[in-house]
């Protein structure tokens, strides 16, 4: 019972606004006339000759009354200045076949006949004396024959009448015309036309079809800003110089686009630095249709009052002004009711159209016949029951509800008691009436809800639009700056990375068919993490496993979550041993230098992102132990090069012994941890170009040691160590 009501609907000032034409005439037509019966009457019996203007001529019986029969009746009508003429405009002109009026250009029936006619033919006829008249008089003759019988009216004018200018709005644009809420658009009104002898003036826009002139402009051109999506009926009204307005209705739709619906998903992205990430643009164009806001408000209540009847209305604006019922079997596919009442037999239950014609669906009969689920109880009268859906269309076949009466009428659809033509000819804008009529005491009901629904076809194309949006390359693309400037990427698909860590956003731009550009945001965080090898001892010596752990800073990571690795080596054999979770393992057997590589996956949690896992591959070369001693030093000249006896590789030895001795066997340098000194400098010590004697004990327990010369000669040693080597070294200047 408390459900939403859908009708006794108020047309929204929406509607108004766009269809004024027929309706706005209809009200000039109506001042016209109250200001004809205003001005003075001019009966044709009066006869004669008559000057003035502003006058308006009727027959013998005069605004009240028809003519007779058998009347004879001659009149001139001449303008008040010199110079100008008479014209008439014939507003009514129901002559009978009998009767003939004929229109003399002159100031006597001697005169050219300019015009003349019976019956109706004159009707809204325009007679104007003629260039070739000096006088500017007209001569009216009226003859009826026997058993005449009506009427007619013309207005007096002096000058000529006007020659109404047409207005015309962008003659080089479409109709309907689209455009962006919030866009300037210049209308173009210069290709409006006068059809007299003087040029348009004045240009009147009416930017809602309300019929509110809302801005006048000397030019043809005007700027108008539609702010909020819609349909509006732009109206332009134009004035030549002799003051002659137009009459045409431009009836210029402009389609004013709808806010899209971003359909991007989602709109937050995770992504790891350096790696693409593939974001796609979604977007759908938003349907816009004029339609009557329909509020019933509250429910119709139906007393225990016979002989009372009760109506209910709903308000129509949404055709086109002017616009009627041609066929109602067509036009109207049903009328809806919602209601409740414990006696169908009482009731009379009738739809009126706005001019007062009327279908009565339900005309008493059917007596104790429940209507939905009343409540039956005259001790409670006011309680609503439960209403049912009820339909009277045209094209019913299982009878009326009278047919149909005994026990509770089901919901459903039913034939109408009157014809639905009874409502060819009604206005399709107005007030709709819904009238229910309760002859009898003792019952009660309610009316919860009621409408009409009219044909699809009645409602003009022009009242729905929905935007379109292609998503082709050239209609949509994305922007976005890291820092380095904006760049613009064609196409709906983006594919995007970053070298650096933290959160970017990047902007969907799409255009639609008519010219709109609509934008969406989408967020990316990138994240990255940094690793790599780390090897204990840093070469392969002396048979001593190599130590390689995956080593990964969590310092700038923020949210990580867990982490597996994944080795690669050249050789199986190599693998002496790997940890449970696989972050080390132990290397050798290696005979020369070899790679190997770790595979680092490392996930990553968020709370308004997407969860990622980002992957990097580091490698790291391990050397075995080979060193080179050098045999020539330069240590005298200006350049700091080979100016130090140091011995590479040398550094994955402990312990190592180093005597350096002159040509006379004197020690001129000794250090018993050479792999951690920095090596011996002759200018240091003061030491003289010439010959001198290296002696370098490397403390292993056994080889293999390779040893290079400084021509790239390589020995290797085998066996127990330690290893001592001795040779010659030129200093040179």
């Amino acid at each position: 019972m408390d459900r939403p009501l859908r009708h006794q609907c108020q047309g929204p000032t929406e509607m108004n606004r766009l269809f004024p034409s027929l309706q706005t005439l209809a009200l000039v037509a109506l001042a016209w006339m109250v200001a004809l019966e205003a001005d003075a009457q001019l009966l044709i019996s009066t006869g004669g000759t008559v000057t003035g203007c502003d006058d308006a001529l009727t027959d013998a019986g005069g605004p009240a009354g028809p003519y007779g029969a058998n009347e004879d009746f001659t009149i001139t009508l001449c303008p008040e200045a010199p110079d100008t003429t008479i014209w008439l405009e014939w507003t009514i002109f129901d002559l009978d076949a009998n009767a003939t009026i004929t229109i003399y250009d002159g100031d006597s029936d001697a005169a050219d006949v300019l015009a003349q006619g019976s019956n109706s033919q004159l009707d809204g006829a325009i007679v104007v004396a003629s260039e070739d008249n000096p006088t500017g008089c007209l001569t009216i003759n009226f003859v009826s024959g026997a058993n005449s019988e009506g009427n007619f009216v013309a207005g007096i004018n002096c000058g000529q009448p006007c020659a109404n200018p047409v207005p015309v709005v962008n003659a080089d644009e479409s109709n309907p015309f689209q455009t962006c809420p919030g866009q300037e658009v210049v209308y173009d009104g210069t290709d409006s036309y006068e059809t007299g002898d003087a040029p348009i003036v004045l240009w009147q826009w009416d930017w809602d079809g309300d019929g509110v002139v809302d801005e006048e402009t000397t030019e043809g051109e005007a700027p108008h800003v539609y702010d909020e999506p819609g349909i509006y009926r732009l109206q332009l009204h134009v004035k030549d110089g002799n003051d002659c307005e137009s009459t045409a209705l431009t009836n210029y739709i402009v389609q004013v686009s709808t806010d899209p619906v971003w359909t991007t998903n989602p709109l937050q992205y995770t992504a790891c630095t350096n790696a693409p990430v593939e974001i796609t643009m979604g977007i759908e164009g938003v349907n816009y249709t004029l339609e009557p806001e329909i509020d019933f408000g509250g429910g119709l209540f139906i007393p225990d009052e016979p002989g009372q009847c009760f109506t209910s209305e709903l308000t129509f604006n949404s055709f086109i002004p002017g616009q009627t019922i041609e066929d109602a079997e067509e036009a109207l596919e049903n009328f809806y009711l919602n209601f409740e009442h414990s006696y169908m037999g009482d009731l009379t239950i009738t739809f009126i159209c706005p001019s007062g014609q009327s279908v009565m669906v339900h005309q008493q009969g059917g007596g104790g016949t429940f209507l939905g689920v009343p409540v039956d109880n005259d001790a409670d009268p006011n309680t609503p029951g439960e209403g049912f859906d009820y339909y009277w269309e045209p094209d019913a076949t299982n009878g009326t509800w009278v047919d149909n009466q005994g026990g509770t009428l089901p919901a459903g659809s039913y034939e109408s008691v009157q014809t639905f033509s009874n409502l060819d000819g009604c206005p399709l804008n107005g007030v709709w009436q819904m009238e229910i009529c309760d002859f009898f005491g003792s019952d009660n009901g309610f009316v919860f809800d009621w409408a009409i629904e009219f044909a699809d076809t009645l409602y003009p194309e022009e009242q729905s639009f929905t935007p379109q949006f292609s998503l082709d390359c050239d209609s949509a693309f994305w922007t976005y700056d890291f820092g380095a400037g904006e760049v613009t990427t064609p196409c709906p698909t983006l594919q995007v990375s970053n070298e650096a860590p933290g959160n970017q956003t990047v902007t969907a731009h799409a255009i639609n068919d008519f010219g709109c550009e609509y934008t969406q945001d989408v967020d990316v965080k990138f994240v990255t993490f940094s690793g790599g090898i780390v090897a204990s001892p840093q070469r392969y010596c002396s048979g001593i496993p190599v130590q390689l752990l995956a080593d990964v800073d969590f310092s700038d990571v923020g949210n990580a979550a867990g982490t597996t690795y994944s080795w690669e080596f050249p050789d199986q054999a190599f693998v002496l041993s790997a940890g449970p979770d696989s972050v080390s393992i132990q290397v050798g057997g290696l005979s020369e230098p070899e790679t190997f590589g770790v595979t680092i996956s490392q996930a990553f949690d968020f709370i308004d992102f997407p969860d990622v896992t980002c992957s990097e591959t580091f490698r790291r070369e391990i050397e075995t132990c080979e060193i080179i001693i050098p045999n020539v030093m330069t240590p005298f000249g200006s350049v700091a090069i080979n100016d130090k006896f140091r011995v590479d590789g040398i550094d994955a030895y402990e312990d190592v012994q180093l005597q350096i001795k002159n040509r006379w066997g004197a020690t001129v340098f000794s250090d018993d941890n050479f792999e951690t000194s920095e090596g011996w400098d002759p200018v240091a010590d003061d030491a003289s170009p010439g010959v001198y004697y290296y002696i370098l004990t490397i403390p292993v327990d056994e080889g293999p040691l390779v040893v290079t010369d400084i021509n790239g000669q390589e020995q290797e040693y085998t066996g127990e160590g330690p290893f001592v080597f001795q040779g010659e070294l030129h200093l040179l200047r």
